[in-house]
């Protein structure tokens, strides 16, 4: 027993020893109509979701905007590592100025010591002990956007963040349980002021964006001495195409390399497009590639498609569906839209 807790100690120590980010809470970690592009948005934002995805879409979307968004993903808990995230938005805007609240848990588990993560070829539930960390993040934010040149618009969300952060060394739990429970853990509650920026130029058929997510990377400290789980920058470029009226193609890019849903190096690239099939039914698809890394979530790959349908001429329901390799992250989203 003795011995027992003297490695959980050291154990401890060792985890508290190295900084950590928020593994799980990727880029396209919000909105449904996104995700069943795969992520390829940020140059289509044209409704309330734009606060998240990219604040300047509000200048060239629609007259008034509402959305309420919950989304939902994991990779396999057979993985050397493996991660949860969720997360839900509200959030409502005009050409020039918009609101939102949101909330995002994020949730990895990977081997505790440097000996059980070594081997490639051993399973989680192999490791004698397991590093669990989870970070609840809610975002209250006001985003304000201002043209610049005819077809030229930036925008703001400025942010007041309440993160709870969460750290622990588990043994002999069930994997799943940990990835569905993690934001059980008993966490530390801190709050941080934060910004999102984003520019959008349209050319006739063709627009393109740039947003910056986590522009300050805001640090929450965990119940473990030195130990934080810190929300990466993310930044993130995308181009969208309008082939013929009522239908358009996307493409997205991540300018620097962050850490993905499963804990490995990420650095995606996405493909979409969305259209009208019906008078009142709009179908999406999009596929995503991770081109960082050679482990873990490295070079993995998923495919997602979705669809709306027009309850009214302003009011919209939305699904998406999201499947691939194992570590690229499986998950689902549903969502309501009000466009005026």
């Amino acid at each position: 027993m003795h011995s027992l807790s003297r490695y959980f100690a050291t154990a401890t120590a060792l985890l508290a020893a190295f900084p950590a980010i928020c593994r799980s809470q990727t880029f396209d970690a919000i909105g449904t109509r996104a995700a069943g592009m795969s992520g390829a948005f940020v140059a289509v934002a044209d409704d309330a979701s734009a606060a998240y995805w990219n604040p300047a879409g509000f200048a060239s979307g629609s007259f008034f905007s509402l959305a309420l968004d919950r989304t939902s993903a994991s990779t396999d808990a057979g993985e050397i590592r493996a991660g949860s995230r969720s997360g839900w938005l509200l959030a409502l805007g005009a050409p020039a100025l918009g609101l939102s609240y949101y909330r995002l848990r994020g949730t990895v588990i990977e081997p505790a010591t440097p000996t059980a993560e070594a081997s490639p070829d051993r399973n989680l539930a192999d490791a004698s002990s397991l590093s669990v960390r989870t970070l609840v993040s809610h975002h209250a934010g006001a985003t304000l956007v201002q043209s610049i040149a005819p077809g030229v618009a930036v925008g703001a969300t400025l942010k007041l963040v309440r993160g709870i952060a969460a750290a622990d060394v588990r043994a002999g739990e069930d994997r799943e349980s940990l990835l569905d429970d993690g934001g059980a853990l008993l966490g530390r509650g801190s709050s941080r002021f934060d910004a999102d920026l984003g520019i959008m130029a349209t050319f006739g058929r063709v627009k393109g964006g740039l947003t910056v997510r986590n522009l300050t990377q805001p640090e929450f400290d965990t119940t473990i001495e030195g130990q934080a789980l810190t929300l990466e920058r993310q930044v993130r470029a995308g181009i969208a195409f309008v082939p013929v009226p009522g239908w358009t193609l996307a493409a997205d890019a991540d300018l620097v390399r962050t850490t993905g849903i499963s804990g490995g190096e990420a650095r995606d690239v996405a493909f979409g497009g969305e259209g009208r099939v019906a008078r009142r039914i709009f179908v999406r698809a999009g596929t995503r590639f991770n081109t960082a890394g050679d482990g873990g979530a490295g070079r993995s790959a998923s495919v997602s498609a979705g669809a709306s349908y027009a309850v009214t001429a302003s009011v919209m329901v939305d699904g998406h569906v999201t499947s691939g390799a194992a570590s690229a992250g499986r998950g689902w989203g549903i969502a309501a839209r009000f466009v005026y």
